[in-house]
């Protein structure tokens, strides 16, 4: 298993060519953006290249993107400038208990490697999120299309860790990098938010993700 350390470095080796792959918000952002009050305070923890904080901000808002990689935070501050844009590890975040109105967690949670880092992670966004404060989290779905193989694999043998994988990223040179994810098994992602002590508002499918709208109590 990598460690977080390893799975950011992979991000660096490929932040270019991933950053430019990605350029429109998630469409899970733009439906949280529709929830939040003016002017909230956001938190875009796993913000890569900084689209999302790029709408974010283009839409009124405080936000603040932090992320484990390196290069995908010199992208962000090629979009949005320096302020308000940090490195740091998702399951030890650098804010005070209550410090924003919503947490976005967009296709990051999937990158933490293990059971135990996950729900660290969902502790600490609940810590940084105010009282009836949003978070929405995303994450790759086990059920999808290509990933057919895996999903009657996990049916078979009932094992969690075929769950655990890793996808290749072909850089223009050649390079083969791979990324590690933990696809998510349809009702796991709930469990996660509800076990960080969010109150699940909704739930759903958008494309390859498994989608949750949690409110903290």
């Amino acid at each position: 298993m990598p460690t977080r350390g390893e799975i950011a470095a992979t991000f660096d080796a490929i932040a270019d060519e991933f950053d430019a792959s990605r350029v429109k918000p998630w469409p899970e952002t733009l439906t949280f953006e529709s929830r939040l009050p003016r002017a909230a305070r956001v938190l875009d923890l796993g913000c890569d290249g900084g689209r999302n904080l790029a709408f974010l901000r283009e839409r009124g808002h405080t936000a603040v993107g932090l992320d484990a990689s390196r290069a995908l935070l010199a992208r962000s501050v090629a979009k949005v400038g320096t302020g308000h844009i940090l490195g740091g590890d998702a399951i030890r975040l650098p804010f005070r208990r209550g410090t924003f109105d919503a947490v976005l967690c967009v296709a990051t949670v999937h990158h933490l490697p293990s059971p135990e880092e996950r729900h660290q992670c969902m502790t600490e966004m609940v810590r940084v999120l105010r009282p009836g404060g949003l978070a929405i989290l995303s994450a790759w779905a086990l059920e999808q299309e290509r990933f057919q193989a895996v999903h009657d694999e996990h049916l078979r043998e009932r094992d969690a860790a075929v769950q655990d994988l890793f996808v290749p990223w072909r850089r223009s040179d050649g390079r083969v990098v791979q990324r590690f994810y933990h696809l998510f098994r349809a009702g796991e992602l709930e469990r996660l938010v509800q076990s960080g002590g969010l109150a699940v508002e909704r739930a759903w499918r958008e494309g390859d993700n498994h989608v949750v709208l949690g409110r903290r109590p």
